[in-house]
This record gives structure tokens, C-alpha cells and sequence, in this order.
């Protein structure tokens, strides 16, 4: 089962929507040891912030099968998530050209991946607001 990557704006939400959205996630710097049901309002408000689509992907492929999983993972998707990540970067020309560039990176899966145009287009319109990455 493939997944979506976004790029989302951090608008309408903060840090702590975040660290509760992401709790449950491993692999995420909010991952917490005590599980918890997700509060459907802070889903709620994750998913009203402003996204744009980068790609396809399944992690959990790539986690489970051999070789790294690079057939499950574009290119491009990888590039991006580890490029904005969590860590919400301020999105600036810098960023903006790195993503760019990771857009027009190949794509060896059977994935597809969004248009770079479409996805910088995006960022131009947020430039000076903060960005992080959702999966489903």
C-alpha cells in the first residue's frame, strides 16, 4: 500500500499540533514511547493547513523487503522528505532550489511524482513560512 508525501505550511498550527500528530509515528523526532489515540481535531487541523503533493512512496515496503527498499522509495520523494523533514525549515530560494533540484531527480520505482513546476510554484507562494512534511 503506497502513501502520499506533502509538503504542508505551518499555518493554523504550531509545534505542540505537530508533536501530538506525529506521537504515533516512528521514526519521528515526536515519537513517544506511551502509545495514544490520535486526537481527531489536531488531524483535523494538520490536514486544513495549506500542501502541496510530491509523490508516492511506501515505507513500509521499503522497510520490510531487502536492499534498502529503493524500488518502494522515488528519488525524489526520499530527497524532499529528508530535506524538509520535521524540521520545519523556513522556505526561502535556497530551499525552494534545493527541492527543485530533488524533484528533478530520477525516479527508479514504479511511483509517480509530482511536476517540480507544480511543487515550486507552491513554495513561492509560502516563501518566508515554515514547512514539514505528512505521509497518508
Amino acid at each position: 500500500m503506497a502513501a502520499d508525501l506533502h509538503i504542508h505550511i505551518l499555518e493554523g498550527v504550531d509545534e505542540s499540533d505537530l508533536r501530538e500528530f506525529f506521537r504515533n509515528t516512528l521514526g519521528s523526532k515526536y515519537f513517544g514511547v506511551v502509545p495514544s489515540k490520535r486526537d481527531p481535531a489536531i488531524i483535523d487541523k494538520i490536514f486544513s493547513t495549506p500542501a502541496v503533493w510530491v509523490g508516492e512512496v511506501s515505507w513500509l515496503k521499503a522497510a520490510l523487503f531487502a536492499g534498502g527498499g529503493s524500488e518502494y522509495v522515488p528519488g525524489p520523494v526520499k530527497q524532499v522528505s529528508e530535506i524538509v523533514g520535521e524540521d520545519l525549515p523556513i522556505i526561502d530560494d535556497a530551499l525552494i532550489a534545493r527541492i527543485e533540484s530533488a524533484m528533478k531527480s530520477a525516479n527508479h520505482t514504479s511511483y509517480s511524482v509530482a511536476e517540480a513546476s507544480k511543487v515550486v510554484e507552491f513554495l513561492r507562494k509560502h516563501i518566508g513560512k515554515r514547512a514539514f512534511c505528512v505521509s497518508w
